[in-house]
C-alpha cells in the first residue's frame, strides 16, 4: 500500500503539462480507477481496508494483488512523463533524463535495425551529455555508436570513437574512485562529533587526493566532489576565511568556463559565501551578498528559508534590529512556512524570540512561549542539538527579567550539570564562559556592579576565544558578548 500511496502522489502531482499521457486518473477504470481514487483521498489506510472495501475480503486475495500490480505498473510508466521542480540544478537532471530516454529509444531501435533513426538519436543524447558533462552517458553513446559503425561497416569512424571512448572511460575511472571517496567520507562525517573529530585527522589528504583526481580528469563530478568535501572539511576546522576565497575562487571558474555552469549550482556557492562572511563577522559584505543574493532564491522553497537564518543572523549579530525585525516577518508570513521541517520551524521561533528580547524598543518576553522550547527542568535533547545553550539561556533571561530568584537559584544547579555533562571539550569553551557569567549574577545576588566587576575576566575570555567550526559549534543566535550587555541591563533596573 505505501508504495502505491507514493507512486500516486508524485505521479499525480508532477505530470507534464501538455503531456502526451492524459492524467492517469482518466486513463484507468473499474477497480483500479477505485483504488486509485481512494487511495488519493486518504480512504484507504492499509491493504485490508482497501481488499475490503473492493473485494469484500482481505489483503491476500489473489485478486487485490493483482490489481495492485496493474497499478503499479501503469503508475511506473507514468514516471517518464514527469516534471521536475524547475530549478536551476533540476534543469540539468531534466537534461540527463532526456539522454537516457533518447539512449533507451536508440537502443531499441538498434536492436529492431533501425539504424538512421538510431544515430540521429545517439548524437542528439552526445550533445546534450557534452553539454553537460554527463560522462557516464557519453561512454554509453558511444558504446551504441560503435555498434552502429560496426554494423555499416564504418572502419574509420569506429576507430576514432574508439579513441574518444578510450579517453572518456579514463575518465569516468577518475570520477568512480572519486565518488567512492565523497560517499565514504560523507558517511563518516555525518556520523557522531567523536566520529568527525577522528575522521578529520585524515580528511585534509582525503581533500588532496579529489583535487588531484579533478585535475587528472576535468570533469564536473570530480570538481563537484572535491569542492564540496574541501568546504566541509574547512567548516570543520573553522577557516571561514579559506571558505570565502573558495566561493571566490570558484566563480573564477565559472567564468572561464572551468567547470560546466549548466550543473554547477551557484546558489549553493552564494548561500555557503553569506554564511561565511557571517562567521568571519564580516557583516558589512555579509549583508550586502545577501540583500544581493536572496533574489536567486524561490520563496517558495525551503533554500530560501535556509538563506534567510544567513540573513537573519547577520543582521542579528550587526546589531540591525530593524532589518531583522523585517526579515522575521517576511519568513512568518511566507506562505510557504508551515511546508518547512518541524526542526526549522522551532530555529525560526526560537530566532524571534531571541529578537523580541534583544530588541530595546520592544518588550515582548511575555510571548515566550515555554511549552515550545522544553522547559521546567532544562535537561539536554538530542532533538534540539544546535540550539540547547540557546534554550538555557533563554529560560535564564526570562526568570531575571520576570525578577524569579528561586527559579534562577534552581537552574543555576541546572547550569552547572549541564556545563560537566555537556561542554567539557575545547570546542565548547564560549557556550561554558557564557554560562558561568549567567550563574555568576545568581551567585553575586544580582548586584551588577560585582557582576561586572567579577564578569569582566569571563567577558574578556569571550573575546579572545573564537566560535568552533561547524563540527562542534552550537549555535550563537546573538553574540554572547551582546548578550552580558543586555544582561547587565536587566540588573540596573532590578537597582531602580
Amino acid at each position: 500500500m505505501e508504495e502505491i500511496v507514493k507512486l500516486s502522489k508524485i505521479v499525480t502531482q508532477n505530470l507534464k503539462p501538455n503531456s502526451v499521457l492524459p492524467p492517469v486518473d482518466l486513463v484507468i477504470k473499474g477497480k483500479e480507477k477505485q483504488l486509485l481514487s481512494n487511495i488519493l483521498a486518504g480512504n484507504y489506510t492499509n491493504d485490508d481496508n482497501a481488499a475490503s472495501d473492493i473485494y469484500g475480503s482481505n489483503a491476500n486475495d489473489t485478486r487485490y494483488k493483482m490489481l495492485k500490480t496493474r497499478i503499479k505498473r501503469k503508475l511506473f510508466d507514468y514516471l517518464f512523463f514527469l516534471e521536475l521542480p524547475g530549478t536551476k540544478s533540476s534543469s540539468a537532471v531534466r537534461d540527463e533524463l532526456l539522454c537516457i530516454d533518447y539512449l533507451h529509444h536508440a537502443k531499441v531501435l538498434l536492436l529492431l535495425g533501425e539504424f538512421d533513426i538510431t544515430i540521429r538519436l545517439l548524437n542528439k543524447a552526445y550533445s546534450l551529455a557534452q553539454e553537460n558533462s554527463y560522462t557516464e552517458i557519453l561512454i554509453n553513446c558511444l558504446e551504441l555508436k560503435n555498434q552502429y559503425y560496426s554494423y555499416k561497416e564504418h572502419g574509420k569512424l569506429l576507430d576514432k570513437n574508439l579513441e574518444i571512448l578510450k579517453e572518456y572511460r579514463t575518465k569516468r575511472a577518475y570520477e568512480v574512485q572519486s565518488i567512492e571517496i565523497y560517499q565514504k567520507a560523507k558517511i563518516k562525517l555525518n556520523k557522531s562529533i567523536l566520529s568527525r573529530t577522528i575522521f578529520l585527522a585524515q580528511l585534509g589528504d582525503t581533500v588532496n587526493e579529489l583535487e588531484r583526481l579533478w585535475k587528472l580528469g576535468q570533469t564536473f563530478t570530480l570538481f563537484d566532489n572535491y569542492y564540496k568535501l574541501q568546504i566541509w572539511y574547512y567548516e570543520l576546522l573553522g577557516d571561514f576565511r579559506k571558505i570565502i576565497n573558495i566561493t571566490q575562487d570558484t566563480y573564477e571558474l565559472l567564468k572561464k568556463g572551468a567547470i560546466n555552469g549548466n550543473r554547477f549550482d551557484e546558489r549553493y556557492n552564494e548561500y555557503i559565501l553569506v554564511y561565511s562572511l557571517l562567521r568571519e563577522k564580516d557583516f558589512v559584505k555579509g549583508l550586502s551578498y545577501a540583500e544581493r543574493f536572496i533574489e536567486n532564491f524561490n520563496i517558495a522553497e525551503h533554500n530560501w528559508f535556509a538563506f534567510m537564518e544567513n540573513y537573519f543572523l547577520l543582521a542579528m549579530h550587526s546589531r540591525n534590529y530593524e532589518l531583522a525585525h523585517m526579515l522575521i516577518d517576511k519568513v512568518f508570513t511566507n506562505t510557504s512556512f508551515n511546508r518547512i521541517t518541524k526542526t526549522a520551524k522551532e530555529r525560526w521561533n526560537l530566532f524571534k524570540t531571541y529578537l523580541q528580547v534583544i530588541t530595546p524598543t520592544e518588550d515582548k518576553l511575555s510571548g515566550f512561549n515555554f511549552q515550545s522550547f522544553a522547559i521546567s527542568v532544562p535537561e539536554y535533547s538530542k532533538d534540539k542539538q544546535g540550539f540547547n545553550v540557546a534554550i538555557l539561556i533563554l529560560q535564564f533571561i526570562y526568570f531575571l527579567k520576570k525578577g524569579d530568584a528561586e527559579a534562577l537559584l534552581y537552574r543555576i544547579e541546572s547550569l552547572r550539570k549541564y556545563i560537566l555533562t555537556h561542554l567539557k571539550d575545547a570546542f565548547s569553551l564560549r557556550s561554558k564562559t557564557f554560562l558561568k557569567l549567567l550563574m555568576l549574577t545568581v551567585t553575586e545576588d544580582f548586584n551588577v556592579a560585582k557582576c561586572k566587576n567579577k564578569g569582566d575576566k569571563y567577558l574578556q575570555k569571550l573575546l579572545e576565544t573564537h566560535a568552533p567550526g561547524d563540527a562542534y559549534a552550537e549555535i550563537e543566535i546573538v553574540p554572547y558578548e551582546h548578550l552580558w550587555e543586555l544582561i547587565l541591563e536587566i540588573l540596573k533596573k532590578r537597582e531602580k
